[in-house]
Protein backbone atom coordinates (compact mmCIF):
# COMPACT_ATOMS: atom_id res chain seq x y z
CA UNK A 1 0.00 0.00 0.00
CA UNK A 2 1.22 3.25 -0.72
CA UNK A 3 2.94 5.29 2.40
CA UNK A 4 2.82 8.58 0.80
CA UNK A 5 -0.42 10.57 0.37
CA UNK A 6 -1.32 14.17 -0.61
CA UNK A 7 -4.01 15.75 0.85
CA UNK A 8 -7.31 17.60 -0.49
CA UNK A 9 -6.52 21.38 -1.23
CA UNK A 10 -2.96 20.84 -0.40
CA UNK A 11 -0.73 22.09 -3.13
CA UNK A 12 1.59 19.33 -4.87
CA UNK A 13 4.54 21.06 -6.23
CA UNK A 14 6.20 18.13 -7.78
CA UNK A 15 7.38 18.98 -11.24
CA UNK A 16 5.61 22.60 -10.55
CA UNK A 17 6.77 24.87 -13.10
CA UNK A 18 8.83 27.26 -10.82
CA UNK A 19 9.34 31.31 -11.71
CA UNK A 20 11.41 33.45 -9.92
CA UNK A 21 9.76 36.12 -7.88
CA UNK A 22 10.71 39.95 -8.87
CA UNK A 23 10.11 42.64 -5.80
CA UNK A 24 11.95 45.67 -5.64
CA UNK A 25 15.55 45.55 -4.18
CA UNK A 26 16.15 42.12 -5.53
CA UNK A 27 19.26 41.38 -7.11
CA UNK A 28 19.18 39.66 -10.28
CA UNK A 29 21.69 37.57 -11.77
CA UNK A 30 21.90 36.46 -15.64
CA UNK A 31 21.30 33.00 -13.88
CA UNK A 32 17.65 34.14 -12.72
CA UNK A 33 16.78 35.52 -16.13
CA UNK A 34 17.62 32.06 -17.22
CA UNK A 35 15.24 30.17 -15.02
CA UNK A 36 12.97 32.69 -15.56
CA UNK A 37 13.39 31.59 -19.81
CA UNK A 38 13.02 28.11 -18.75
CA UNK A 39 10.03 28.33 -16.74
CA UNK A 40 8.23 30.10 -19.82
CA UNK A 41 9.47 27.30 -22.28
CA UNK A 42 8.13 24.44 -19.98
CA UNK A 43 4.78 26.18 -19.99
CA UNK A 44 5.04 26.54 -23.74
CA UNK A 45 5.84 22.64 -24.07
CA UNK A 46 3.10 21.69 -21.43
CA UNK A 47 0.55 23.28 -23.94
CA UNK A 48 2.39 21.69 -26.91
CA UNK A 49 2.23 18.08 -24.81
CA UNK A 50 -1.63 18.40 -24.51
CA UNK A 51 -1.93 19.61 -27.87
CA UNK A 52 -0.33 15.92 -29.38
CA UNK A 53 2.57 16.06 -31.61
CA UNK A 54 2.99 15.91 -35.66
CA UNK A 55 2.81 18.75 -38.18
CA UNK A 56 0.22 21.64 -38.07
CA UNK A 57 1.02 23.18 -41.18
CA UNK A 58 3.21 23.28 -44.44
CA UNK A 59 6.43 21.52 -44.52
CA UNK A 60 6.25 20.06 -47.56
CA UNK A 61 8.96 18.07 -49.35
CA UNK A 62 10.14 18.30 -52.77
CA UNK A 63 13.06 16.53 -54.50
CA UNK A 64 14.72 19.04 -56.45
CA UNK A 65 17.54 17.20 -58.19
CA UNK A 66 21.19 17.34 -58.43
CA UNK A 67 21.18 21.12 -57.91
CA UNK A 68 23.33 21.42 -55.27
CA UNK A 69 26.91 22.42 -54.89
CA UNK A 70 29.10 19.62 -56.48
CA UNK A 71 25.58 18.70 -58.92
CA UNK A 72 24.39 16.57 -54.99
CA UNK A 73 20.92 16.22 -54.61
CA UNK A 74 18.74 19.00 -53.05
CA UNK A 75 14.89 19.19 -51.68
CA UNK A 76 12.69 22.25 -50.82
CA UNK A 77 10.77 22.30 -47.57
CA UNK A 78 8.25 24.58 -47.47
CA UNK A 79 7.32 26.50 -44.51
CA UNK A 80 4.93 25.45 -41.93
CA UNK A 81 4.75 24.45 -38.27
CA UNK A 82 4.68 21.18 -36.23
CA UNK A 83 5.30 20.24 -32.35
CA UNK A 84 7.50 17.39 -31.41
CA UNK A 85 7.36 14.72 -28.70
CA UNK A 86 8.36 17.20 -26.49
CA UNK A 87 6.38 19.52 -26.45
CA UNK A 88 8.12 22.70 -28.53
CA UNK A 89 6.94 24.02 -31.71
CA UNK A 90 8.85 24.15 -34.75
CA UNK A 91 8.14 26.72 -37.50
CA UNK A 92 9.89 27.37 -40.52
CA UNK A 93 9.09 31.38 -41.75
CA UNK A 94 10.07 30.67 -45.28
CA UNK A 95 11.16 27.78 -47.69
CA UNK A 96 14.43 26.68 -47.60
CA UNK A 97 16.24 24.29 -50.35
CA UNK A 98 18.88 21.57 -48.30
CA UNK A 99 21.82 20.33 -49.45
CA UNK A 100 21.42 16.91 -48.65
CA UNK A 101 24.56 15.30 -48.58
CA UNK A 102 26.25 16.46 -45.52
CA UNK A 103 25.86 17.88 -42.35
CA UNK A 104 26.25 22.11 -41.29
CA UNK A 105 29.46 22.65 -39.85
CA UNK A 106 30.11 23.21 -36.04
CA UNK A 107 31.02 26.53 -35.75
CA UNK A 108 31.54 28.67 -32.24
CA UNK A 109 28.01 29.78 -32.81
CA UNK A 110 25.93 26.81 -33.13
CA UNK A 111 24.82 25.37 -29.62
CA UNK A 112 23.21 21.81 -28.79
CA UNK A 113 20.22 23.87 -26.47
CA UNK A 114 19.52 26.58 -23.97
CA UNK A 115 20.54 26.68 -20.36
CA UNK A 116 21.39 22.68 -20.79
CA UNK A 117 17.55 21.88 -20.92
CA UNK A 118 17.80 19.60 -24.21
CA UNK A 119 19.54 16.06 -24.47
CA UNK A 120 21.84 16.65 -27.99
CA UNK A 121 20.52 14.71 -30.92
CA UNK A 122 22.08 11.33 -31.63
CA UNK A 123 24.36 10.50 -34.21
CA UNK A 124 22.33 9.99 -37.41
CA UNK A 125 23.98 9.46 -40.93
CA UNK A 126 24.56 12.61 -42.96
CA UNK A 127 26.03 11.32 -46.19
CA UNK A 128 22.97 11.02 -49.38
CA UNK A 129 23.69 7.83 -50.95
CA UNK A 130 22.36 4.68 -52.03
CA UNK A 131 19.63 3.69 -49.52
CA UNK A 132 16.33 4.69 -47.76
CA UNK A 133 16.67 8.05 -45.51
CA UNK A 134 13.83 9.58 -43.34
CA UNK A 135 14.55 13.22 -43.14
CA UNK A 136 13.44 15.50 -40.40
CA UNK A 137 13.00 18.97 -38.76
CA UNK A 138 14.05 19.76 -35.02
CA UNK A 139 15.10 22.41 -33.07
CA UNK A 140 18.56 24.00 -33.09
CA UNK A 141 19.77 26.67 -31.42
CA UNK A 142 22.64 29.57 -32.16
CA UNK A 143 23.77 32.58 -30.43
CA UNK A 144 23.57 36.03 -32.62
CA UNK A 145 25.70 39.11 -32.03
CA UNK A 146 27.63 40.49 -28.88
CA UNK A 147 26.36 42.40 -25.77
CA UNK A 148 27.70 45.58 -24.45
CA UNK A 149 28.83 44.99 -20.68
CA UNK A 150 29.39 46.79 -17.94
CA UNK A 151 31.86 46.49 -14.65
CA UNK A 152 32.55 42.97 -15.97
CA UNK A 153 35.90 43.62 -17.21
CA UNK A 154 36.74 41.59 -20.05
CA UNK A 155 33.43 39.11 -20.40
CA UNK A 156 33.84 35.63 -21.91
CA UNK A 157 32.65 35.09 -25.43
CA UNK A 158 30.28 32.51 -23.97
CA UNK A 159 28.31 35.29 -21.76
CA UNK A 160 28.78 37.98 -23.73
CA UNK A 161 26.41 37.33 -26.04
CA UNK A 162 23.37 39.49 -27.12
CA UNK A 163 20.89 36.67 -28.31
CA UNK A 164 20.03 33.25 -28.47
CA UNK A 165 18.01 32.03 -31.68
CA UNK A 166 15.51 29.75 -31.18
CA UNK A 167 15.87 27.87 -34.67
CA UNK A 168 15.43 24.63 -36.75
CA UNK A 169 17.43 22.12 -37.95
CA UNK A 170 16.97 19.34 -40.68
CA UNK A 171 18.33 15.51 -40.72
CA UNK A 172 18.51 13.15 -43.03
CA UNK A 173 18.89 10.08 -41.05
CA UNK A 174 19.39 6.10 -42.70
CA UNK A 175 17.03 3.64 -42.63
CA UNK A 176 19.51 0.80 -42.53
CA UNK A 177 18.48 -2.33 -44.49
CA UNK A 178 17.69 -4.54 -42.00
CA UNK A 179 15.22 -2.54 -40.07
CA UNK A 180 12.80 -2.95 -43.45
CA UNK A 181 14.47 -6.64 -43.65
CA UNK A 182 12.46 -8.47 -46.94
CA UNK A 183 11.94 -5.43 -48.97
CA UNK A 184 13.72 -5.17 -51.50
CA UNK A 185 14.26 -1.27 -53.23
CA UNK A 186 14.32 -3.12 -56.88
CA UNK A 187 10.69 -4.10 -56.46
CA UNK A 188 7.80 -2.32 -58.10
CA UNK A 189 6.33 -2.44 -54.71
CA UNK A 190 8.87 -1.06 -52.43
CA UNK A 191 7.47 2.57 -52.15
CA UNK A 192 4.11 1.21 -51.09
CA UNK A 193 5.54 -1.73 -48.89
CA UNK A 194 7.91 0.79 -46.80
CA UNK A 195 5.31 3.65 -46.73
CA UNK A 196 2.59 0.63 -44.71
CA UNK A 197 6.05 -0.39 -42.69
CA UNK A 198 6.01 2.78 -41.53
CA UNK A 199 1.91 2.94 -41.18
CA UNK A 200 2.08 -0.07 -38.89
CA UNK A 201 0.53 -3.05 -38.69
CA UNK A 202 -1.95 -1.84 -36.94
CA UNK A 203 -3.93 -0.31 -40.21
CA UNK A 204 -4.36 -3.82 -41.84
CA UNK A 205 -6.86 -5.88 -42.03
CA UNK A 206 -6.10 -8.77 -39.66
CA UNK A 207 -5.16 -6.30 -36.63
CA UNK A 208 -8.58 -6.02 -35.39
CA UNK A 209 -8.89 -10.14 -35.76
CA UNK A 210 -7.56 -11.05 -32.74
CA UNK A 211 -7.73 -8.03 -29.82
CA UNK A 212 -6.97 -9.47 -26.81
CA UNK A 213 -3.55 -10.40 -28.30
CA UNK A 214 -2.87 -7.44 -30.11
CA UNK A 215 -0.06 -4.82 -29.55
CA UNK A 216 -1.68 -1.31 -29.36
CA UNK A 217 -1.52 0.53 -33.35
CA UNK A 218 2.05 1.99 -34.19
CA UNK A 219 3.71 4.12 -36.50
CA UNK A 220 5.93 0.48 -36.22
CA UNK A 221 8.57 1.83 -39.19
CA UNK A 222 9.51 5.27 -37.01
CA UNK A 223 8.98 3.76 -33.58
CA UNK A 224 11.90 1.51 -34.33
CA UNK A 225 14.00 3.90 -35.77
CA UNK A 226 13.48 5.70 -32.02
CA UNK A 227 15.96 3.25 -30.88
CA UNK A 228 18.37 4.06 -34.30
CA UNK A 229 19.08 7.81 -33.72
CA UNK A 230 15.84 9.10 -34.16
CA UNK A 231 15.17 11.37 -31.20
CA UNK A 232 11.81 12.64 -29.81
CA UNK A 233 12.70 16.04 -30.46
CA UNK A 234 12.62 15.37 -33.96
CA UNK A 235 9.12 15.43 -36.58
CA UNK A 236 9.74 13.16 -39.45
CA UNK A 237 8.54 14.95 -42.52
CA UNK A 238 9.42 12.54 -45.70
CA UNK A 239 11.10 9.26 -46.89
CA UNK A 240 13.71 9.70 -49.48
CA UNK A 241 15.19 6.70 -51.24
CA UNK A 242 18.17 6.12 -53.59
CA UNK A 243 19.27 3.91 -56.15
CA UNK A 244 22.76 3.51 -57.70
CA UNK A 245 20.69 5.45 -60.02
CA UNK A 246 19.92 8.49 -58.20
CA UNK A 247 16.48 9.49 -57.07
CA UNK A 248 13.93 6.88 -56.63
CA UNK A 249 11.21 8.50 -54.89
CA UNK A 250 10.32 11.07 -52.05
CA UNK A 251 7.49 9.85 -49.90
CA UNK A 252 5.80 13.01 -47.40
CA UNK A 253 2.63 11.16 -46.07
CA UNK A 254 4.53 8.06 -45.23
CA UNK A 255 5.88 9.40 -42.03
CA UNK A 256 3.92 12.87 -42.26
CA UNK A 257 1.19 12.84 -39.53
CA UNK A 258 -1.43 15.56 -38.30
CA UNK A 259 -1.66 16.90 -34.86
CA UNK A 260 -3.08 14.41 -32.55
CA UNK A 261 -2.79 13.51 -29.24
CA UNK A 262 -0.57 9.85 -28.67
CA UNK A 263 -2.21 7.20 -27.88
CA UNK A 264 -1.92 5.46 -24.41
CA UNK A 265 -0.33 2.02 -24.87
CA UNK A 266 -3.51 0.09 -25.15
CA UNK A 267 -5.96 -1.84 -27.34
CA UNK A 268 -8.43 -0.09 -26.15
CA UNK A 269 -7.34 3.23 -26.47
CA UNK A 270 -6.13 3.19 -29.98
CA UNK A 271 -9.50 1.75 -31.34
CA UNK A 272 -11.02 5.25 -29.30
CA UNK A 273 -8.70 7.93 -29.90
CA UNK A 274 -8.70 10.43 -32.96
CA UNK A 275 -4.92 9.34 -33.94
CA UNK A 276 -6.17 6.23 -35.99
CA UNK A 277 -8.32 9.17 -38.28
CA UNK A 278 -5.32 10.77 -38.89
CA UNK A 279 -3.32 7.67 -40.14
CA UNK A 280 -6.23 7.04 -42.17
CA UNK A 281 -5.83 10.45 -44.12
CA UNK A 282 -1.89 10.13 -44.53
CA UNK A 283 -3.00 6.78 -45.92
CA UNK A 284 -5.14 8.30 -48.53
CA UNK A 285 -2.67 10.98 -49.13
CA UNK A 286 0.23 8.89 -49.33
CA UNK A 287 -1.79 6.78 -52.35
CA UNK A 288 -2.65 9.89 -54.33
CA UNK A 289 0.53 11.26 -54.21
CA UNK A 290 2.13 8.42 -55.48
CA UNK A 291 -0.43 7.75 -58.68
CA UNK A 292 0.30 10.94 -59.26
CA UNK A 293 3.86 10.38 -59.73
CA UNK A 294 3.39 7.23 -61.80
CA UNK A 295 4.80 7.78 -65.71
CA UNK A 296 1.76 5.65 -66.49
CA UNK A 297 -1.10 5.10 -64.82
CA UNK A 298 -3.08 3.73 -67.35
CA UNK A 299 -0.73 0.71 -67.91
CA UNK A 300 -0.15 0.28 -63.94
CA UNK A 301 -1.93 -2.88 -62.57
CA UNK A 302 -2.69 -2.54 -58.82
CA UNK A 303 -1.17 -6.08 -57.55
CA UNK A 304 2.11 -5.50 -58.93
CA UNK A 305 2.45 -2.05 -57.87
CA UNK A 306 0.83 -1.75 -54.64
CA UNK A 307 0.64 -4.48 -51.22
CA UNK A 308 -1.35 -2.48 -50.14
CA UNK A 309 -4.36 -0.22 -51.16
CA UNK A 310 -6.39 2.71 -48.49
CA UNK A 311 -9.65 1.58 -47.53
CA UNK A 312 -11.03 4.11 -50.25
CA UNK A 313 -8.82 6.07 -53.36
CA UNK A 314 -9.22 8.18 -56.48
CA UNK A 315 -8.04 6.83 -60.14
CA UNK A 316 -8.45 10.23 -62.26
CA UNK A 317 -8.68 10.02 -65.99
CA UNK A 318 -9.02 6.48 -66.47
CA UNK A 319 -11.55 4.66 -69.11
CA UNK A 320 -13.33 1.34 -67.86
CA UNK A 321 -11.04 -1.19 -69.83
CA UNK A 322 -7.92 0.66 -68.20
CA UNK A 323 -9.53 0.42 -64.57
CA UNK A 324 -10.79 -2.96 -65.46
CA UNK A 325 -6.62 -3.91 -66.16
CA UNK A 326 -5.31 -1.38 -62.85
CA UNK A 327 -7.81 -4.14 -60.72
CA UNK A 328 -6.83 -7.19 -63.08
CA UNK A 329 -6.15 -10.07 -60.29
CA UNK A 330 -8.70 -8.52 -57.69
CA UNK A 331 -12.32 -8.44 -56.60
CA UNK A 332 -14.62 -5.80 -57.84
CA UNK A 333 -17.86 -4.92 -58.24
CA UNK A 334 -18.67 -2.01 -60.97
CA UNK A 335 -18.35 0.95 -61.73
CA UNK A 336 -21.54 2.07 -60.54
CA UNK A 337 -23.04 5.23 -59.96
CA UNK A 338 -22.53 7.35 -56.52
CA UNK A 339 -24.04 11.00 -56.56
CA UNK A 340 -21.27 13.96 -56.25
CA UNK A 341 -22.57 14.20 -52.45
CA UNK A 342 -21.60 10.95 -51.50
CA UNK A 343 -18.54 11.00 -52.14
CA UNK A 344 -16.65 12.92 -49.09
CA UNK A 345 -18.77 11.34 -46.63
CA UNK A 346 -17.86 7.74 -48.23
CA UNK A 347 -13.93 9.19 -48.14
CA UNK A 348 -14.16 10.19 -44.38
CA UNK A 349 -15.63 7.29 -43.37
CA UNK A 350 -13.16 5.36 -45.06
CA UNK A 351 -10.45 6.80 -42.66
CA UNK A 352 -11.02 4.05 -40.07
CA UNK A 353 -11.16 1.53 -41.72
CA UNK A 354 -8.42 -0.93 -42.53
CA UNK A 355 -6.43 -1.21 -45.66
CA UNK A 356 -7.01 -3.52 -48.62
CA UNK A 357 -4.62 -6.14 -48.90
CA UNK A 358 -4.14 -7.17 -52.73
CA UNK A 359 -3.29 -10.50 -51.95
CA UNK A 360 -6.93 -10.87 -50.29
CA UNK A 361 -9.72 -11.69 -52.57
CA UNK A 362 -12.32 -9.31 -50.84
CA UNK A 363 -14.48 -7.68 -53.06
CA UNK A 364 -14.05 -3.87 -53.92
CA UNK A 365 -16.89 -1.16 -54.88
CA UNK A 366 -15.68 1.13 -57.94
CA UNK A 367 -17.99 3.93 -58.31
CA UNK A 368 -18.51 6.50 -61.55
CA UNK A 369 -19.36 10.36 -60.11
CA UNK A 370 -22.48 11.10 -61.95
CA UNK A 371 -22.69 14.14 -61.82
CA UNK A 372 -19.09 14.11 -63.26
CA UNK A 373 -20.14 11.31 -66.18
CA UNK A 374 -23.08 13.99 -67.30
CA UNK A 375 -20.82 16.67 -67.87
CA UNK A 376 -19.10 16.82 -71.37
CA UNK A 377 -16.40 19.15 -70.22
CA UNK A 378 -15.51 17.30 -66.84
CA UNK A 379 -12.56 14.47 -66.80
CA UNK A 380 -14.07 11.58 -65.78
CA UNK A 381 -12.78 9.85 -62.60
CA UNK A 382 -12.95 6.43 -60.43
CA UNK A 383 -13.51 6.12 -56.95
CA UNK A 384 -12.95 2.87 -55.37
CA UNK A 385 -13.75 1.62 -51.91
CA UNK A 386 -13.07 -1.58 -49.36
CA UNK A 387 -16.22 -3.79 -49.44
CA UNK A 388 -16.16 -3.66 -45.99
CA UNK A 389 -17.44 -0.76 -46.16
CA UNK A 390 -21.30 0.04 -46.71
CA UNK A 391 -22.10 -0.01 -50.16
CA UNK A 392 -23.16 3.53 -51.53
CA UNK A 393 -24.34 2.33 -55.36
CA UNK A 394 -28.25 2.02 -53.88
CA UNK A 395 -30.57 2.53 -56.95
CA UNK A 396 -32.61 5.99 -56.14
CA UNK A 397 -35.13 6.94 -57.88
CA UNK A 398 -36.22 10.32 -59.43
CA UNK A 399 -32.59 11.35 -58.81
CA UNK A 400 -30.63 10.67 -61.70
CA UNK A 401 -31.41 9.69 -65.26
CA UNK A 402 -31.67 5.97 -66.49
CA UNK A 403 -28.69 6.28 -68.02
CA UNK A 404 -26.81 6.62 -64.41
CA UNK A 405 -28.89 5.18 -62.17
CA UNK A 406 -27.87 1.47 -60.42
CA UNK A 407 -29.90 -1.30 -60.11
CA UNK A 408 -30.52 -2.55 -56.86
CA UNK A 409 -28.39 -4.81 -55.01
CA UNK A 410 -30.07 -8.25 -54.49
CA UNK A 411 -28.28 -10.02 -51.27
Amino acid sequence: MPTDFVALQEPFGTDAIRTVNFFNGRLLTGNDMSREQAARREADARIGLAIGDGIATGLEVAFKGNIAPGLRPAAAVQPGVAINRLGATLCLKQAVTLALDRAAAPGAGNVAGLFGDCAPLADGDYVAGQGLYILTIAPAFTSEGRAQVSGMGDASARCAIDATVEAVQFRLLEIRPELFGGTSAAAADFRNRIAYRAFGVGVGPDWPADLLGADPRADDLIETMRGHGLGDGEVPLALIAFTSSGHLFTDSWSVRRPIFPRDPGSVVASLAEPRRIGLGRAMFRQFQDEIAELPNLAGTVAKDRFAFLPPAGLLPELTDGQVASFFAGLTVRGPLHIDANCVEPLLRESFAAPAIDTDDDHAIWLYRIVQTRMADDRADILLFASGHLPYRGDARFNLNLWDYANYALIP
